[in-house]
């Protein structure tokens, strides 16, 4: 894990300091089930990523791997290769009991780096398309420092510690592989706005997640063409880090759903080669995200709550959790 964790920042330096010409974009995001009306942890509790954005083409090893995807295009007027690192956390209902809570959820902990690869095939003012490919590694389980993240925010926040990671799913290394195809469509509005829509259908295959997915965002505001959709961790509709620079303010509100059919969810399923707590999950699941974005020269802001029907059959509330993304250009 050491090594995964020293590679992924190994890359990322290496990548920013042979793109010294290129224009750059790193983007914090945050998602955690404490943002929302609720304010419980369960389910999905917490989300952590960090993303490097760079406008250059893709490394050698990585553009061999996308070209072996056969619905993978390059584009003649944009290319870029994001490297991102991020965590996430599971939990059951009730954080208060130590026992093995068999109906609901397992504890997990996911600890994951990204490489991708992304490009605009086609623009004009009111049209664009675009695709992405992206190659995860990680690990889940103990070696993902769910159970000490968790219990040492929760010493310093002064909240409730967990009492159950002793049931946690077992190590497991993690490889995933995923294609998103994303579309944006932008009309003038009145008083100067404009609107726009933005399918996107995806496919993701692995030993953590096994899905497809298909989903739009809608969005009102100014000046739509500067960005593509706020980010978001996965799985969930997903935006882009990239965006315009300018320097005037612009604004959107937006709200997107997405639908997947689930083949594999490891925190729902369990372990792959051992076993381990697992519950019956669901195999349609849906998304509904609303939220706001505002941008400025070289920053975005977004923040959105995201509301996701049931994961497993015993689940007693639907997923809520809200998110956060900063992104920065420079």
């Amino acid at each position: 894990m050491k090594f995964l964790i020293g590679l992924s920042f190994l890359l990322m330096f290496f990548n920013t300091a042979w793109a010294e010409q290129s224009e750059r974009f790193f983007s914090a995001q945050y998602e955690n089930d404490l943002i929302t009306p609720n304010n419980r942890d369960r389910y999905y509790t917490n989300g952590v990523q960090f993303s490097l954005l760079i406008k250059e083409d893709a490394p050698k090893p990585l553009a061999f791997i996308s070209k072996l995807t056969p619905f993978y295009e390059e584009g003649e007027e944009l290319n870029l290769v994001k490297y991102t690192l991020g965590q996430k956390m599971f939990t059951p209902d009730d954080i208060s009991d130590p026992n093995l809570q068999l109906n609901d959820r397992p504890y997990a902990g996911y600890l994951y780096f990204g490489a991708s690869v992304l490009s605009q095939i086609y623009h004009s003012d009111s049209f664009t398309y675009g695709n992405q490919f992206e190659v995860t590694l990680g690990v889940v389980g103990p070696a993902a420092f769910g159970e000490q993240i968790q219990t040492g925010v929760h010493k310093m926040i002064g909240s409730p510690l967990p009492q159950g990671w002793d049931n946690q799913l077992k190590n497991e290394p993690a490889l995933g592989l995923n294609y998103t195809r994303f579309w944006r469509y932008i009309k003038p509005t009145v008083f100067g706005m404009e609107f726009g829509y933005n399918p996107q259908v995806s496919a993701t295959i692995g030993n953590v997640y096994t899905h497809a997915s298909t989903g739009l965002m809608l969005r009102l505001g100014s000046n739509l063409r500067r960005d593509m959709a706020p980010p978001n961790i996965r799985p969930a509709f997903q935006g882009v880090t990239y965006f315009k620079q300018s320097k005037q303010w612009d604004w959107y509100g937006f709200i997107g759903t997405e639908g997947r059919v689930v083949l594999r969810d490891i925190f729902l399923d369990g372990n792959t080669f051992v076993d381990s707590h697992s519950v019956e999950k669901e195999n349609f699941i849906g998304d509904m995200q609303y939220g706001f974005v505002i941008l400025f020269g070289d920053v975005r802001f977004s923040i959105s709550n995201m509301i996701r029907t049931r994961e497993f059959k015993k689940q007693v509330n639907p997923t809520q959790y809200g998110s956060m993304n900063l992104s920065y250009r420079y």
